[in-house]
């Protein structure tokens, strides 16, 4: 079966898409009461508390099937090496007037004012593959900037975990299926 969308999350990112999920899930009964309510005031042509209603309703079960489609079909996202720049990678760069963290991420988590750049955009593009020590120029909107690479970071400690089986330990990160396996 094809995929309908492609979502590229972290895992932090996951679990705030459920979490809307569940907040939205929650609001959902309160609006059709007051839809309700509205309803049984009479004439609906005129009321303006049971348009709204029925508008914010259809927003919620809007953004539900939404979310619930991004959430069946996210790809969690890092993992790799510390060798290059790939999604999920934090980075850490220099332009000459100090340093700068970007965190690479899918469409969706990008947020620019916290540092994190989608892989579609030009300076996620510019930073995909690249190494530590490489100097990057990128085409943004107010002309070209430079970047050198210091640090390439990954999954934080709290996202990696072990589990035993008789006779190896498989490191677990999420979104990998391979683990790296020690003997015991």
């Amino acid at each position: 079966m094809q995929k309908p969308i492609d979502v590229k999350v972290t895992p932090e990112g996951l679990e705030n898409l459920k979490k809307e999920l569940v907040e939205l899930a929650e609001k959902r009964p309160g609006v059709l009461a007051r839809m309700v309510v509205a309803r049984e005031q009479g004439d609906l042509s005129e009321n303006a508390g049971y348009h709204a209603a029925r508008e914010e309703l259809g927003r919620i079960d809007r953004r539900t099937r939404e979310l619930k489609l991004m959430i069946r079909f996210a790809q969690i996202i890092g993992g790799g090496d510390h060798l290059t720049v790939s999604l999920g990678s934090s980075v850490v760069v220099d332009d000459g007037t100090g340093q700068r963290e970007f965190k690479l991420v899918g469409k969706i988590e990008a947020n620019p004012m916290e540092g994190k750049m989608s892989d579609e955009s030009p300076i996620g593009m510019a930073l995909l593959g690249k190494k530590v020590s490489d100097l990057v120029e990128i085409d943004v909107p107010d002309g070209k900037v430079k970047y050198r690479i210091l640090e390439i970071n990954r999954f934080p400690p709290s996202q990696t975990r072990w589990f035993s089986l008789p006779r190896f330990k498989i490191r677990f990160i999420p979104g990998i299926n391979a683990g790296v396996f020690r003997s015991e």
